[in-house]
């Protein structure tokens, strides 16, 4: 009995031999890489035409508010970053007649929906005659914000009644 038990434990250690050939070399593993690039800080606006609502003109000065369509800023960029969105406008104007400034307008970002990574802080702005901040952003990652500000305009007295139009301009940096 014992003999058949050495023998049997010989053929299997045999049998591990024949799997690995004595002298084989082992061969070398090989390094694998890919690579991740930085994308792009890039905002989506309203293509528009917008409108702002309609009232009659009147001897009094009034404002008139509207939604302006969801802005998006998108952070394509990786990493912890930063950025600023702003705006600037022209004058709403008529066909004929005096123009509505722009510093008759005012821009109210209101609700902010942004990814889990970041925080955007909204700024008001009461004047769009020069570029104005609107808000900022803060991100540890690839991350977006969008919301849907409300423009209000200041409509003087005694304004004609025509349609009014200004061209509302959006960057980010």
């Amino acid at each position: 009995m014992r003999r058949l038990m050495l023998f049997a434990t010989t053929f299997v250690l045999f049998g591990v031999g024949a799997v690995l050939p004595a002298g084989a070399a082992m061969t070398g593993g090989t390094p694998a890489t890919f690579t991740l690039t930085a994308g792009a800080l890039s905002i989506s606006v309203p293509t528009g035409p917008v409108s702002l609502g309609t009232q009659p003109a009147l001897t009094t000065s009034s404002t008139i508010s509207g939604l302006l369509g969801v802005v998006s800023v998108s952070d394509q960029r990786g990493g912890t970053t930063t950025w600023t969105t702003s705006v600037i406008s022209g004058a709403f104007t008529p066909p004929a007649g005096p123009a509505d400034p722009a510093s008759n307008l005012s821009y109210a970002a209101g609700t902010v929906t942004m990814s889990a990574n970041m925080v955007a802080t909204a700024v008001a702005a009461t004047d769009l005659t020069g570029e104005s901040t609107v808000m900022t952003g803060a991100s540890t990652g690839i991350s977006t914000a969008s919301w849907d500000p409300t423009i209000t305009v200041i409509v003087p007295a005694n304004f004609a009644p025509a349609v009014y139009s200004a061209t509302i301009t959006h960057s980010v940096a």
